[in-house]
């Protein structure tokens, strides 16, 4: 072999192995972002899951205790606080359940990088799909991040009034 074509071979595998290291850093960006996520959804349990149920359920309760004409103006607040939080018990587990599925996924792909299994075609559609769902998952997390904020804002104001409107 040629000394030019060693210096085109060796230029090759650098180019190829700096192109696993690309697909590489992606990857661990979002794992990392993956279990980032599932701090914040741990923590959004924590902080508001039990606490705004017992404050929707203590709201709901006093209701007897308030004049008849100033019940409906409760309903909005609390129907909407139940159907937010409804809504995160129920997704809770499905987004644990993606992340879950979704590590391993990026665990597979950076093991198929890693021995050439496939090509960069091919990890580069995977790694897009990976990304997308990543994205997706990140945007649920937002917005119960946003959401529980809201509810549990909008429980404590209706608490106080709640307090204000029942008879004693």
């Amino acid at each position: 072999m040629t000394s030019s074509r060693k210096i085109l071979c060796i230029a090759f595998l650098l180019l190829a192995c700096l192109s696993c290291q690309s697909r590489k850093e992606p990857i661990a960006q979002l794992q990392d972002q993956l279990t980032d996520d599932s701090i914040a959804l741990r923590k959004l349990q924590d902080k508001y899951q039990v606490r705004l149920w017992a404050d929707f359920r203590w709201c709901d309760s006093m209701l007897q205790y308030v004049p008849r004409e100033q019940v409906s103006e409760y309903f909005e607040s609390l129907n909407l606080a139940q159907a937010y939080l409804s809504q995160f018990d129920e997704m809770l587990p499905i987004i644990m359940h993606d992340i879950s599925y979704t590590r391993q996924q990026l665990t597979n792909l950076k093991n198929d990088i890693d021995t050439h299994f496939i090509e960069e075609a091919q990890a580069t559609a995977y790694l897009d799909d990976e990304t997308a769902v990543a994205d997706t998952i990140h945007n649920r997390v937002l917005y119960f991040q946003d959401r529980l904020s809201q509810q549990d804002k909008a429980l404590n104001s209706t608490k106080k009034s709640i307090r204000k409107a029942a008879k004693p």
